[in-house]
């Protein structure tokens, strides 16, 4: 289970607190300790004494002497008066002891001479610059009939509260270093250490080298840091592989269209010097050679609309258009080619489906992908276009041939870049594979979708998804883009045009054929 990560400032207000109370905590303990340790040594040397005054209480002499001699050594003082029925005498006296007793009655004035004085029970007393505490015991002694007590005024030092501060301090400073240098270690490592690796990461990413081990760390922060690092790491991954897979593919693209140019280049060369040697049926080379730049155009075009839309990326424009006056346009460009080939393009759908598309864009991508099923088309078979609302947010457009269909192994690369496959005239000149790769740039661009398929009974099939146009937006189209238009017939090609572009090519046609027949009259401006 992994562990919940630690914030910086959670780190360092738990750090103060500790810092803080720790010390304060451990000082106040050891003052305790250290107070309890001393009264039990004087409760200690107290019990000595006594003790031994009930072991040698029978001994007089000797017991006195040995008692004076363990009050020296336990560093107390003491006055010891044997008490019976009818008798009560001093038995030992400390000097110190007694000599203070003397100091005090002398200050008090005259006493009687049997009484000896002694300093009150409980009470310190001073001798010197010491103050001393007075422990009292009662030992009984003698037999049950003489019934003799002993009364022991043991006194000593009290506990010294500088030792207990002192020892308190001590500890406290102790553990106010053990605690810096705990977290001083903790924040090496989850701070110090992870930083000083995560820089030694970058500074790996900043060389180039993008394979780099991002240190764990349990501070939530430098964790956050470690990941983005990571992810960033990653994403440079993915792009320069993106970037090399680019640079493959247009090394790749490239050299194919340098190939499709050589080939059309040198048929017409070849068709070219025929005619310039009087070689052949002049009018047949001369129809081949109109193929091979047509060829040649084709190819042209297409690589010069891959690299605009790749690089450029013009904005769109957007607008609405009826889906049967849309594909009609583009069928009318492609009749001729169409007719060419013997083929011929069935329409079939609602009239009143309408989408929101750039018409230009579109259009190109629809040429595209019709040229594409007309080369692919057996002669004589048609290419059926249909039309149908999928839900009130989308259109289906499909293009349906009766070719050969797709090869399996290239249909999930089919839209990529100079990818082909042999068309049904097996013709070298049928172009460079970016025609689908344009439809899907160029529909990608609005938010459209397009997709590739097999018919089970024969051909390819292309599906088109586009953004429907609700039936009350059609008003926003420009007027040019849906009315004002007439289908212009040129060279033996239709084409629709808007019907000002219509009339200025009519009138520029007009003043051209003026100007052939009577070549000194000078053009109308």
């Amino acid at each position: 289970m992994r562990r919940a990560p630690i914030r910086i400032r959670s780190f360092i207000l738990a750090t103060v607190l500790v810092l803080l109370l720790a010390p304060t905590l451990a000082g106040g303990a050891a003052w305790l300790i250290e107070r309890d340790h001393q009264q039990a040594g004087i409760r200690s040397r107290l019990d000595t004494a006594v003790a031994y005054l009930e072991a040698h209480h029978a001994e007089r002499k000797g017991s006195i002497q040995g008692f004076a001699s363990l009050l020296d050594r336990l560093d107390l003082l003491a006055q010891v008066v044997v008490a019976g029925p009818n008798t009560k005498g001093l038995l030992y006296v400390s000097p110190a002891l007694n000599l203070l007793a003397q100091k005090k009655q002398a200050a008090a004035g005259p006493t009687n001479s049997g009484q000896t004085g002694k300093p009150g029970t409980g009470t310190p007393v001073g001798t010197g610059a010491a103050s001393w505490t007075d422990d009292q015991r009662l030992l009984p002694v003698g037999t049950r009939k003489s019934g003799a007590t002993l009364a022991v005024d043991l006194y000593y030092r009290p506990a010294s509260r500088t030792t207990r501060a002192l020892v308190a301090l001590i500890t406290g400073v102790l553990v106010l270093l053990a605690g810096l240098a705990v977290m001083v270690w903790l924040a090496g490592r989850w701070m110090v250490a992870p930083l000083t690796r995560l820089s030694a990461q970058v500074d790996k990413v900043a060389g180039g080298d993008l394979t780099i081990g991002v240190p764990r760390s349990r501070v939530g922060e430098i964790a956050n840091i470690a990941q983005a690092l990571e992810g960033m790491t990653a994403a440079l991954g993915e792009s320069a592989q993106q970037r090399a897979e680019a640079d493959e593919a247009r090394q790749f693209l490239v050299t194919s269209i340098a190939h499709d140019l050589r080939t059309p280049l040198f048929a017409l060369r070849g068709h070219l010097q025929a005619i310039g040697s009087r070689l052949g049926n002049p009018a047949v080379h001369l129809q081949r050679a109109e193929a091979r730049a047509d060829a040649l155009e084709r190819l042209i075009g297409n690589l010069f609309t891959y690299t605009r839309d790749d690089y450029t990326q013009p904005a769109l424009q957007l607008e609405a258009v009826p889906v049967a006056e849309l594909l009609q346009e583009v069928t009318a460009d492609l009749e001729h080619a169409a007719r060419l080939r013997d083929n011929s393009f069935v329409l079939e759908g609602d009239q009143t489906v309408a989408v929101t598309v750039d018409q230009d864009r579109i259009k190109r991508a629809l040429t595209n992908i019709l040229d594409n099923a007309l080369r692919y088309s057996p002669a004589g078979t048609p290419v059926h276009l249909s039309w149908a609302a999928d839900d009130e947010a989308s259109v289906e457009i499909t293009v349906h041939d009766h070719g050969p269909g797709i090869d399996p192994d290239l249909l999930p690369h089919i839209f990529e870049p100079g990818i082909r496959g042999a068309s049904a005239s097996d013709n070298p000149d049928e172009g460079a594979g970016l025609g689908l790769a344009i439809a899907k740039r160029l529909l990608e661009h609005q938010h459209a979708t397009i997709t590739a398929r097999n018919q089970p009974t024969g051909g390819a099939v292309i599906n088109i998804t586009l953004k429907r146009t609700r039936p009350g937006d059609l008003s926003l189209s420009p007027p040019q883009a849906r009315n004002h238009r007439a289908l212009v017939e040129q060279s033996g090609r239709k084409r629709w045009q808007p019907l000002a572009n219509a009339a200025t090519e009519e009138t520029a046609r007009t003043r051209r054929s003026a100007t052939a027949r009577n070549p000194r009259q000078p053009p109308e401006p």
